[in-house]
């Protein structure tokens, strides 16, 4: 079968990083470590482990940081152990079609998606676990490395068959569209971010960036605290557009000066000092900042008010400067998360809240898939990816043949 992965071969990762400096798309060369190419179909290894035939995956942003190699060797997760191959693609909707005699609750012909991408206890079948996976928050295992998975190449959502560990898969509701089963991991991912600071009645909440992973936020606060009220920052006005009907009360948009916007909304005091140095006194109670590079983080914590907090959601592996003095000037809580997890505090996992808000209908999320490939079209899929503003995409979608 033919799979899309990308090879943990440090020539190919230095070609590529030095020939991006002056070609945009040099992951899409030859010489790169990301393949789509012939590999062994996967099969269960033991009766602990599943095989699934995928029907399509969306590409996400952490797919492109791999193509791309956009990760400094001195970021913490470049020094975590990984793996030889990594077969990309995750946000991913598939049917079951094999399962071993010790996989329960599963059968020939349901539709799943992944919960667990990356190795950890779960997986490796560790006894015990580690603290972090016997709380259900596997993707931050302390166990990484520590034991070879029984295979390693298990395959990924843009291969069209792989296999999976019988933790790893949710398993979709069937009121729910194909559609809206390839926005349950990113919905997962909102709802971990919400509920990890969940605003209260009357909070001015911020989202910043509205790429999928900043929309369904968005949505998720609209649906987890009703009574907040939601701003969200859109470079674009067909972001700005979706932002608006997923119940976002105010959107700034890339043509306002956002202190000023903020200001004015927020009745924050707006100062600009030497050089430009722009602050606010004021700003909002909560921030989920979906962007997650320097340049987000840094007006992060200046728009968030005194003793506020801001929730870095999304993925940067290149980190430069960030001015942390508004933490400690401030009194900010800043925290962060990693995708989504098994149990939510007292409530159901991520993918059971994310499904039960999508099975509501009262969120048009399946409306963020805005463009569809066949699984061969993947380099068209990825430069549509990199051109969102010219193309007006949000969610891309990679489809595998119907045989």
């Amino acid at each position: 079968m033919k799979a899309l992965y990308f090879d943990n071969n440090l020539p190919r990762i230095v070609m590529v990083q030095a020939a991006s400096l002056v070609y945009r798309n040099a992951a899409l060369l030859p010489f790169s470590p990301t393949h789509y190419a012939e590999v062994p179909e996967p099969e269960i290894p033991n009766p602990r482990w599943l095989k699934v035939k995928n029907l399509a995956c969306g590409l996400c942003g952490s797919d492109i940081h791999f193509m791309f190699m956009e990760m400094d060797p001195k970021c913490f997760p470049a020094a975590t152990p990984g793996i030889a191959r990594k077969y990309l693609g995750h946000e991913l909707l598939g049917e079951v079609m094999e399962t071993g005699n010790e996989v329960a609750g599963f059968q020939k012909g349901d539709r799943v998606c992944l919960r667990i991408d990356w190795p950890s206890c779960f997986q490796m079948e560790m006894d015990p676990m580690c603290p972090q996976c016997a709380q259900g928050e596997y993707m931050l295992c302390q166990n990484l490395g520590a034991r070879e998975l029984p295979l390693t190449d298990v395959g990924g959502g843009f291969s069209p068959r792989m296999v999976m560990h019988r933790t790893q898969p949710f398993k979709v509701p069937d009121n729910l569209t194909n559609d809206e089963a390839l926005l349950l991991e990113p919905m997962a991912c909102a709802v971990h971010a919400v509920l990890k600071h969940s605003p209260t009645a009357g909070n001015r909440v911020l989202v910043i960036g509205c790429g999928t992973i900043g929309l369904l936020t968005v949505a998720a606060v609209k649906a987890l605290a009703k009574d907040a009220e939601v701003t969200a920052l859109a470079r674009y006005p067909f972001q700005a557009d979706m932002a608006r009907s997923l119940g976002a009360d105010e959107v700034i948009t890339g043509r306002e000066d956002p202190y000023r916007s903020i200001a004015k909304q927020t009745g924050a005091k707006y100062f600009e000092g030497y050089f430009g140095n722009q602050i606010l006194l004021g700003g909002f109670d909560v921030i989920y900042d979906s962007i997650g590079n320097d340049g987000s983080l840094n007006s992060s914590l200046r728009w968030a008010k005194s003793r506020g907090t801001v929730v870095i959601v999304g993925v940067n592996f290149k980190p430069g400067k960030i001015d942390y003095s508004p933490m400690w000037h401030q009194e900010l809580h800043v925290t962060g998360i990693n995708c989504h997890i098994l149990q939510e505090g007292s409530l159901p996992s991520s993918f059971d809240i994310a499904a039960q808000l999508i099975a509501e209908k009262r969120l048009p999320v399946s409306r963020l898939i805005t463009h569809r490939f066949p699984m061969d079209r993947w380099r068209d899929a990825v430069k549509t990816f990199l051109s969102k503003g010219d193309r007006g995409a949000i969610k891309i979608v990679l489809e595998h043949p119907s045989v």
